[in-house]
């Protein structure tokens, strides 16, 4: 499917490598010229037809042959290309390096780690060899080629245009499809469900509540409703939610279970072990886990998961969404199933009609409303058919085009699923890039989430989108599928609302992968010793899902169709693995290349035989030290992402052969000590997410002037400076020029490195006021920062901060004055142990501010919602009585939800404007023995401060719950 953007890029690729005049040595030889442009013809021929032929390969077996042939060639005509333009790119480099240093070079032979054709340009002979090599390559790629297009003849494929696209209407927003229709009856009886005090399965355990109904009746929506409903999020001290699918993994889910009670997830695998983790974490709580799309009819599975479980306090519910009701049987929870059926018509139209019609004038939808709800009445009852043909008539804008739709001839299409039907009118509306973008997305195992930026440049790697662009043209399709409704669980960033992560409704996935047959293939691995079938022939992209007893690789893993492969993704959770010295020698094709968190300790030096490489992500693998230096052979490497590689020691030295490497990550490395001099060469280099500034070696690492080099480094959302200390003074960091280069940054991290020393610092105040950042700043967090207080003149001027954190100040004696922030949110302070006192300074005000004797009233603090203090041994006093306040007109923290103290042992009182901030629902009070004792006590004067604040822990015990009794409430961990 969508071979057309295939071919398009084919075409382009042999205009700028065969017509351009390239250095002497790489010319094609005598007669190649000629093939070249008869590729072109072939190929341009071939594409007037394909979009005929895609739609006619569903009914002619025949048709869908001759695509797949044209597929098989176009991929060997692009590895071929690309070994090509490679060839040149590698030349260029060894000019760009004797020019450099004349005399090394010529001391030095300079060889690369690649395949045989090209190990070694320093020679006439090998350049002629590896061009009579590509030479001979388009030859018989022609000679295939021209049977395909010969053969196309017979089919009598159309070769007019078929309907030329209509522009598109503009759009700045997503539809908000808050409201979901024909839901309430059942959101109604699965909260009752909930909210139910008693236990209906005799003491045994907590409730089970089953959802049951086919793909796409809206099962998961409903337990997100009831899942963030209000009454529920009072009701239970712990909610958790799990995508459990098939198969059913037991150590998986209980990993998950944990690290939705603690975050993150242990590291282990003995399932006895997670087990015990599981129940301590429930243990005595009443708590809601949501086990989201489960298929196990294994009644052994279920009740070992079960059995943990059983420790939760009376009212615990496990609500499990299914597609089988036989799974409801088993679970024992029959009587208690909630069975979804089809919505009515009239509810369809209603989801269609919010979609479809959305930015209509009342005139246009007076005159497409009967064709409408045609359409609509094709949705079957599912609503998730409703909201994607919905997205599909949004772009709609004549009558014609909503009849082409209604009668459209794929409403009858044989040998393919009835539920198909409309998400091929919605892929064929699609133009060639965005069919082709979207079909790579079979490669996620169902209910992963995708990164949106992870997933972009992916499509980078394989070609779909231009590397030259700034992503633009990645947002642009990932927006269009998304606004095609192809896309769901929409998670967005906190400081610019862009989408950051996305899922594929199961059926949408199944329907990829329908589209892309053979061509990407999902594999999961359970055990070590199990055998793993072969992979077709056919396949081009493979997802290896292992399981928490498989390893990655092993020597069971042959017969992958490895020399075709252009991906290889492991999804995994191993914390130790390794990987065979001569694993990539086979894998010669691949563009991108993922094996996040397979534990990996090394990277063998074969990875630079895999010269098409485009992506290669390691991240989470916490035990690799190093980089083998090979690795800067992968000159067509564009993203290279390591973080959290926390053992990472170094970069390799010649990394600045990588000179198409657009995105470089490696925050969370923290054993790096500096940037590889060489990355100044990068010129390309757009994405860095960290900028180490060296303590020691400072010649071998890349420096400020190095930095002034790299010309197109804008780094995007976030950015960690570590070492700022490390500048020497304020001249040194001006000249990072972190305004400008932090335009697109929304958080900043600036890390001053730890003290070795009690002395060095004394220039710390200076870095911080040179290092001022973009006003468009919207969180900050400033650590081991040694000045006597942390307010830089630039501070208030960010008038877009949401978050700040300040960690590890401890020279500072005073807070910063952040009450005149806007729209600050949430304000932490870790380790700021000189601080004795907390006036009413900190609130952003003076006693002697003329501001406070006009008539207009001041808000301090006026959208902070999260306060936290902790570890501040020194801190006594936090002033702030009422009737100060109150004379000065002024308003204090109006929208405070949570406070939180932790280690703050002789804090002695609360300040009294508390009492006055009605929003305030959780106050926690932890190693701070004073505060806790009087709350616990419930002193009066303490008590009259936050008795209205319905929820209050001390020393991690209920003092008030819910602002009424503590019956029934316990310790919570």
């Amino acid at each position: 499917m969508a071979e057309g953007v295939l071919v398009s890029a084919l075409v382009n690729q042999l205009v700028s490598l065969a017509f351009q005049r390239v250095e002497e040595e790489v010319r094609l030889v005598q007669g190649v010229e000629e093939d070249a442009r008869k590729l072109k013809s072939n190929l341009e021929a071939i594409q007037a037809v394909l979009e005929d032929a895609e739609k006619r390969q569903l009914a002619d077996l025949s048709v869908r042959n001759w695509l797949d042939k044209l597929k098989d060639a176009t991929f060997d005509m692009d590895d071929v290309l690309d070994e090509w333009s490679t060839a040149i790119l590698k030349l260029q480099i060894e000019r760009e390096a004797e020019r450099d240093d004349p005399i090394e070079t010529n001391n030095k032979k300079v060889c690369f780690s690649i395949p045989a054709a090209f190990s070694c340009f320093t020679s006439k002979v090998n350049r002629i060899t590896l061009r009579h090599d590509i030479a001979r390559k388009i030859k018989d790629l022609n000679g295939k080629l021209d049977a395909i297009a010969a053969e196309k003849e017979k089919y009598k494929l159309n070769t007019k245009s078929v309907e030329q696209p209509v522009e598109r209407q503009k759009t700045t927003s997503f539809v908000d499809e808050t409201e979901i229709q024909g839901r309430r009856e059942d959101v109604e009886i699965l909260l009752s469900k909930l909210l139910c005090e008693d236990n209906n399965d005799g003491g045994k355990g907590p409730d089970i509540i089953p959802v049951v109904g086919i793909g796409g009746l809206g099962k998961t929506t409903l337990a997100q409703l009831a899942y963030n409903n209000d009454k529920v999020l009072t009701h239970f001290v712990m909610r958790i939610w799990v995508c459990v699918s098939d198969p059913f993994d037991e150590i998986k889910v209980a990993k998950a279970i944990i690290a939705g009670v603690e975050g993150n997830s242990p590291n282990v695998n003995e399932l006895e072990t997670l087990h015990q983790k599981v129940r301590s974490c429930i243990e005595g709580k009443r708590f809601l886990l949501i086990l989201d799309d489960v298929w196990t009819k294994d009644k052994k599975k279920w009740e070992q998961l079960k059995q943990p479980l059983k420790y939760g306090v009376t009212g615990s519910k496990i609500v499990v969404t299914t597609r089988k009701e036989e799974v409801a049987i088993m679970m024992g929870a029959a009587n208690r199933m909630i069975s979804l059926g089809k919505l009515s018509e009239e509810h369809c139209w209603l989801i269609f009609q919010q979609l479809a019609f959305s930015e209509r004038n009342e005139e246009e939808c007076k005159q497409l409303e009967e064709f409408g709800r045609k359409i609509a009445s094709k949705s079957k009852g599912l609503p998730l058919v409703a909201k994607t043909l919905g997205s599909l008539m949004r772009f709609k804008i004549s009558k014609v085009q909503w009849e082409n739709v209604l009668y459209n001839e794929l409403w009858n299409t044989k040998d393919v699923e009835e539920i198909f039907a409309p998400f091929l009118l919605s892929y064929y509306d699609l133009s060639a890039k965005e069919k082709r973008c979207f079909l790579y997305c079979s490669i996620f195992p169902k209910d992963h989430s995708i990164e949106k930026n992870e997933l972009i440049r992916m499509w980078m790697a394989q070609g779909y989108i231009s590397s030259d662009t700034n992503s633009e043209e990645g947002c642009e399709c990932f927006q269009s599928l998304v606004m095609r409704s192809f896309f769901q669980n929409l998670v967005k960033d906190d400081w610019n609302g862009s989408i950051r992560s996305c899922k594929m409704h199961d059926i949408v996935h199944d329907f990829a992968q329908f589209l892309t047959k053979n061509e990407c293939v999902t594999m999961e691995v359970e055990g070590v010793e199990e055998k793993l079938k072969s992979v077709d022939e056919k396949a081009r992209h493979l997802t290896l899902v292992l399981g928490s007893n498989a390893e990655f690789p092993s020597q069971n893993y042959s017969n992958l169709n490895e020399k075709n492969l252009r991906t290889l993704f492991v999804v995994s959770s191993r914390y130790k693995s390794r990987v065979d010295r001569l694993l990539f020698l086979q894998f010669t094709c691949l563009r991108t290349l993922s094996l996040k968190n397979c534990g990996l300790t090394t990277l063998p030096e074969s990875i630079s035989t895999s010269i098409h490489l485009r992506y290669l992500c390691l991240a989470r693998n916490y035990g690799l030290r190093e980089l083998p230096d090979p690795v800067c052979d992968l000159c067509n490497l564009q993203t290279l992402d390591l973080r959290h590689c926390s053992s990472l020691r170094r970069l390799p030295e010649g990394m600045g052969k990588l000179i198409k490497l657009k995105h470089l990550f490696i925050d969370w490395c923290e054993m790096l000590e500096g940037l590889p001099k060489g990355i100044s060469k990068v010129s390309c280099l757009r994405s860095l997410d960290k900028l180490i500034i060296p303590e020691h070696h400072k010649e071998s690492y890349l420096d400020i002037g190095d930095l002034k080099r790299l010309k197109n480094l804008r780094p995007e959302g976030y950015l960690h400076v570590k070492g700022c200390r490390n500048l020497g003074n304020a001249a040194e960091a001006e000249e990072i020029g972190l305004k400008n280069l932090s335009q697109d940054v929304y958080t900043l991290k600036l890390d001053f490195g730890e003290l070795k020393k009690q002395s060095g610092f004394e220039d710390d105040s200076a870095i911080l006021e040179a290092l001022e950042p973009n006003h468009n700043l919207r969180e900050l967090y400033i650590s081991n920062y040694m000045g006597p207080n942390v307010s830089p003149t630039w501070m208030l001027s960010l008038m877009n901060l949401r978050g700040v954190a300040l960690v590890g100040c401890d020279n500072c004696e005073i807070l910063p004055s952040l009450g005149k922030l806007p729209f600050l949110e949430r304000f932490d302070v870790f380790g700021m142990d000189s601080v004795k006192n907390v006036g009413i300074e900190f609130l952003g005000i003076t006693r002697r501010d003329d501001r406070l004797k006009s008539s207009n009233p001041i808000v301090s603090f006026p959208k902070l919602k999260s306060l936290s203090f902790q570890v501040m041994r020194r801190w006594e006093k936090w002033e702030g009585s009422v009737a100060e306040t109150e004379n000065m007109g002024l308003t204090v923290m109006p929208s405070l939800q949570r406070l939180h103290f932790f280690r703050c042992p002789r804090l002695e009182a609360l300040p009294d404007f508390l009492q006055k901030t009605t929003s305030l629902k959780e106050l926690t009070i932890s190693s701070s023995e004073i505060l806790e004792e009087r709350c616990r006590n419930r002193m009066v004067k303490e008590w009259a401060k936050i008795s209205h604040i319905p929820n209050i822990q001390a020393d991690l015990k209920y003092v008030q719950k819910d602002g009424g009794s503590l019956s029934g409430y316990c310790v919570v961990n």
